[in-house]
């Protein structure tokens, strides 16, 4: 009987996206706001889950993140397999989500991401890594005084007093009352977006709940064509909006996936020994920063009446963050905003 070569495979993706405004300092010696902070773990969070995919089932009392980087990551490891992942009833829910999500691919163009493969010393290595800067404009107004979001009080910045600067970079996609609207900031790369999106009906995974907010922006272009309307999607000197600044560097091992068993069609049998990623993330007046990398490591050697008046859009209660590029529907980091565990208290 031959004897299975240990193959260790390991993949390893460091995508990383910022939005800064154009007059931040370049001065080394100087803290910049982009800086993440110190990485803790997941499990020092009560309220707070990470997912593999836009197809996971998601906690409802739960802030939720996503990141497309472990399954870029698992791309690479089914090449490198070169033979199709065998997975079912005894694997873990979770693994079977990762083995078929196809809901990351086409979420950047070719040239916006670099992503290889090699096997050295018995082991297979592959890398994938993004980079991408939009600087705003101008920066957003701090806040002066913080927004309750529920009963925690919290940082803030968008737009209290009227300012031509901030609407350039601001667009409002969908609006029906002050609990439930669509905002839109644009930055000086307009083909990539920041949508935030307040209101939206219960949702069981990140799939339905974007799938809920193009609903609701093909309402609003719809909306938009009819004068009764306009209002909604034009900003005037009353309206204000403000969005709670966040800033985080969170890993953690996804334990349903590590441990998990497969075979490939060629009879050959793999074993997930580590499952781990990393994601940070910034969003205040000056942009957004989203940092992400994983790890995987597969052993061979196991198994009413319409009313205009002031718009008040206030992020103060649940609301969800999708930062994606225009003319792709998949996007490239999603976050259910549930409570304020991860947002800056003040």
């Amino acid at each position: 009987m031959p004897t299975l070569r240990s193959i260790q495979t390991i993949l390893f993706l460091t995508p990383f996206f910022a939005l800064m405004s154009c007059n931040i300092s370049n001065k080394k010696s100087e803290p910049v706001w982009s800086d993440l902070p110190e990485e803790i773990s997941l499990e020092t969070l009560k309220q707070t889950d990470f997912v593999t995919t836009l197809e996971n089932p998601i906690s409802e009392n739960k802030n939720i993140i996503y990141a497309p980087a472990f399954l870029y990551a698992w791309d690479k490891i089914k090449e490198k397999l070169k033979s199709p992942i065998i997975s079912g009833v005894k694997n873990s829910a979770d693994f079977n989500i990762l083995n078929k999500s196809i809901s990351h691919q086409n979420s950047l163009t070719d040239k916006e991401y670099s992503a290889t493969a090699e096997i050295a010393d018995g082991a297979i290595i592959a890398r994938a890594f993004f980079n991408k800067t939009l600087p705003f404009e101008t920066k957003l107004e701090v806040l002066e005084e913080p927004i309750n979001f529920g009963t925690t009080k919290v940082s803030a910045f968008g737009m209290y007093y009227y300012s031509e600067a901030a609407i350039k970079l601001t667009q409002i996609l969908y609006y029906k009352d002050d609990n439930n609207f669509i905002l839109k900031l644009v930055p000086k790369d307009n083909q990539h977006e920041i949508i935030l999106v307040k209101g939206l009906d219960k949702y069981q995974t990140l799939t339905e709940a974007v799938k809920l907010t193009n609903n609701r922006v093909a309402q609003g272009k719809h909306e938009q064509m009819k004068k009764e309307f306009l209002w909604k999607y034009q900003i005037a000197h009353e309206d204000k909006f403000a969005i709670p600044s966040i800033k985080f560097n969170i890993a953690t091992h996804y334990k349903n996936i590590e441990g998990q068993a497969f075979s490939t069609s060629d009879n050959k049998k793999h074993k997930v020994v580590e499952a781990y990623q990393r994601t940070g993330f910034i969003l205040n007046e000056n942009g957004a920063v989203v940092e992400s990398e994983a790890v995987v490591e597969v052993d061979s050697a196991s198994a009413g009446a319409i009313i205009t008046h002031p718009k008040r859009m206030i992020f103060d209660n649940p609301f969800l963050i999708i930062i994606k590029r225009v003319d792709k529907t998949n996007p490239y980091f999603v976050m259910k905003v549930q409570n304020a565990e991860l947002l800056t208290r003040k």
